[in-house]
This record gives structure tokens, C-alpha cells and sequence, in this order.
């Protein structure tokens, strides 16, 4: 790879990464313009393609994005052939584009495609077919009756590979027994500044890697110490930012331990603990565990702060968000509602963040067939459910609340 090709590589990546998508969309172009004569399935250029088409798709540019993903299919095929769940993955993100496209005919077949190989891979009960399952009988009422689909589609269903990114394993040697505290030291702290500098430019892999030999010497500071907790909180960041949530998994429950341990269950810290871990869970697809942190974390955030804090319509939108994907409606609705209550005496009722979770509700309702009392929700928000994990953040929400008003 150039290097020029590897820098606007890792700056599209962070941009993206910390939601700038507008910028990381004009990063992406040039990347791909520095992929020009590579050959036609070369990683490099696969790999943009994918990361472009995912920032489009955010900032629903659908017409931009239809080439980009027909590519994709084009790539995926020729590199894994047909049958494989990534290609499958590309073919269900350009089935998904052609139904807000309202292209239902050209839209069915993939997804039906898609479904087919997911299911035979993923077993026909796996959450991750819920969303795409529930599109795809949609468009298939919707072809039936000449109706336009009815809007099902989330943010959340567009699929991520890294098939094309080479993935390095974690190092699994232990540590130097003959090392001290002070040699840990010494050595540990050029890896922690290695890790900052990588991450700042975007190079999650290599920041991945340094953070990862870090936390081996951070061990020897002692549980509680604050270093390795930035080295554990740090390595968990670049796992996700990478889409390596399974290896993040046990990262984030050594940090939410560590953080009991320092401040006992009933703290903020904890809960922004639990909210991390539910997190990783959700977009791993693993929507039971994400649930179970996402409801510890909800706990913790109404002891603390009592009912009506905007921390707790936070957890309350994610936990609704997560019944929602697991077909629990009632349970979802009872969230959502109780969310959007808070957030409309906190915020207001025009306020962003009341909003999208307005939106989120009224597109439950549509699935509930209760179409009067979504259109009069819709009227209220407009876009597709945004299916991204809120981060509480108790400096944020505190801004947040409306002067005079005590949270």
C-alpha cells in the first residue's frame, strides 16, 4: 500500500468513526482515487468502497450509494463467490438501498438471496435476521398490494465485513516474569504514547496492538490504578472502532470489575461501565447480553438521579431500541413512551434528541399496525429509525436540562 493511500485511509477512518460523515465521505472519494489502477478486487479498493458506501447510507444518499454497493456485490462475488455470508452481507445492503429507492422489484430478489445464505450460516432463529426478515416480508406485502414499503428499514441493517482488513489477533504471551513495577513502567508508558499518536491519525491497528502489549505491563500497577484502566478503556475503543466487538467483549467486563472495585456498584462510572459493554454486545448482534448491561446500567442512572433525568431517558431509549429488535413491542412501547416523556419535559418537544426517539416510537407503532397514531408521531420527526447506541454522558446531559429544572 502507498503511504499517501494508508494516511487519507486512517483520517477517513476517523472521521467516520467520531460521526463527521461529511468529511470522511470527501476522504473516502480521494481514497478511491488513489485506488485507481489497482486491480478490480483488490482489497484496498473494496475496503473503500464499503467504508463510503456506510457513510452515504448515514447520510441517506442513497442514489450516490447504488453504484458503490452494486460494486461491492460484483467484488464479493468474484472473491468468495455465491453461498458466502459476506457476499450476502453486500447483496442484503444493496437489496436494502433499492427499498428506500422504493425499487421493490429489483429489491426482493437479494434480499431473498441474502436471507437465504444468512439463515443456513446464522441458523434461521438468529437475531441479526430479525430487521431484514421483517423488511423483506414488507416488500413482499408491499409488491402485492402496490404499496410503497412502509418504512421498517433501519440504519442499523446496513452490514459490515472487514473481510478485505487483515485482522490480528490479540498477543497471547504473558508477561516477562522478571519484570517489576518500575521496568513495567519504563516500558509501558512509549507503548501508551505509540497507541495516542496511532489512534490520533486513525490507525486503529496499530494503536490496537500497542494498547494490547501496554495492558500486559499496566497489570503490574495494580488493579486500581488509573493506568490500567486508560490502557483497558483504550485497547476496548480500538477493538470497536475496528468492528472487533467479540474480542472487546471481556476487554469492557475487566474495566466495568475494575470500576466496582474502585467505586463501588452505585456510580456513574459504572453505569457509563455497563452502558459501554451493552453497547459492544448490540452491534455484535448479541441482543440478550446487550439487554442485560443495557438494564443494569438503566438501575444505576434512577438510583442516582431519580426517574426524570435525561440520563435515564437515555438508557431508556436503548433499552427500547433493544426490545424493539427483539420483537418485544409492549415492553418496547412502555420504554419509549417513558423516554419520551422525559425527554419532552426535560428538552421540549422539538428538541433533536426528543425527536429521534419520537421517530424510533412511531415506527414501533407501525409494526404494532397502529398506523393513525405513528402518522401523528411522524408528523412530529421525520427519518428512518437511526438504530445507534446512545453513550450517556452525565457533563452532556446536565447541559442538557432545562434551567431551573433539577435533574
Amino acid at each position: 500500500m502507498t503511504n499517501k493511500w494508508q494516511e487519507l485511509k486512517n483520517a477517513a477512518e476517523k472521521a467516520q468513526a467520531e460521526g463527521e460523515y461529511s468529511l470522511a465521505e470527501r476522504l473516502w472519494y480521494e481514497v478511491l482515487h488513489e485506488s485507481v489502477g489497482m486491480a478490480p478486487t483488490d482489497r484496498r479498493r473494496a475496503l473503500a468502497l464499503e467504508r463510503l458506501g456506510e457513510c452515504l447510507w448515514y447520510q441517506e444518499k442513497f442514489f450516490e450509494a447504488l453504484p458503490l454497493a452494486e460494486e461491492l456485490v460484483t467484488i464479493y462475488t468474484e472473491v468468495f463467490g455465491t453461498g458466502n455470508i459476506e457476499t450476502a452481507s453486500m447483496q442484503a445492503n444493496l437489496g436494502l438501498l433499492h427499498v428506500v429507492l422504493r425499487n421493490l422489484t429489483t429489491a426482493e430478489p437479494l434480499l431473498c438471496d441474502a436471507l437465504e445464505v444468512k439463515r443456513a450460516v446464522l441458523g434461521a432463529n438468529h437475531p441479526a435476521l430479525r430487521r431484514l426478515e421483517d423488511t423483506y416480508r414488507d416488500v413482499v406485502a408491499r409488491l402485492k398490494s402496490n404499496e410503497s414499503p412502509a418504512g421498517i428499514v433501519s440504519a442499523k441493517q446496513w452490514s459490515k465485513t472487514g473481510r478485505f482488513e487483515p485482522v490480528e489477533e490479540i498477543p497471547a504471551d504473558a508477561s516477562p516474569s522478571y519484570l517489576d513495577e518500575s521496568d513495567a513502567q519504563i516500558l509501558w508508558m512509549p507503548l501508551f504514547e505509540q497507541a495516542k499518536e496511532a489512534s490520533n491519525t486513525g490507525d486503529w491497528q496499530l494503536a490496537e496492538t500497542r494498547l494490547a502489549q501496554g495492558a500486559k505491563l499496566a497489570e503490574y500497577f495494580g488493579e486500581k490504578d488509573e493506568r490500567l484502566l486508560a490502557t483497558l478503556e483504550g485497547l476496548a475503543d480500538m477493538l470497536q472502532k475496528q468492528d472487533k466487538h467479540h474480542q472487546a467483549h471481556p476487554v469492557l467486563e475487566r474495566v466495568r470489575e475494575i470500576r466496582i472495585l474502585i467505586s463501588g456498584r452505585l456510580s456513574s462510572e459504572v453505569a457509563e461501565a455497563y452502558n459501554n459493554l451493552a453497547r459492544s454486545h448490540y452491534y455484535a448482534g448479541s441482543y440478550d447480553a446487550a439487554e442485560s448491561a443495557a438494564f443494569e446500567c438503566h438501575q444505576i442512572y434512577e438510583k442516582l438521579y431519580g426517574p426524570e433525568h435525561l440520563s435515564v431517558a437515555t438508557s431508556l431509549g436503548n433499552i427500547g431500541m433493544l426490545y424493539h429488535l427483539q420483537g418485544r413491542l409492549p415492553d418496547a412501547e412502555k420504554a419509549y413512551k417513558r423516554g419520551v416523556a422525559i425527554r419532552t419535559k426535560k428538552q421540549g418537544p422539538n428538541h433533536p434528541d426528543t425527536l429521534k426517539l419520537i421517530q424510533n416510537y412511531a415506527n414501533l407503532l407501525r409494526d404494532l399496525k397502529r398506523d393513525e397514531e405513528a402518522n401523528h408521531l411522524q408528523a412530529l420527526a421525520t427519518g428512518f429509525m437511526s438504530g445507534s447506541w446512545k453513550a450517556v454522558s452525565i457533563s452532556t446531559e446536565d447541559k442538557l436540562t432545562v434551567e431551573g429544572d433539577p435533574s
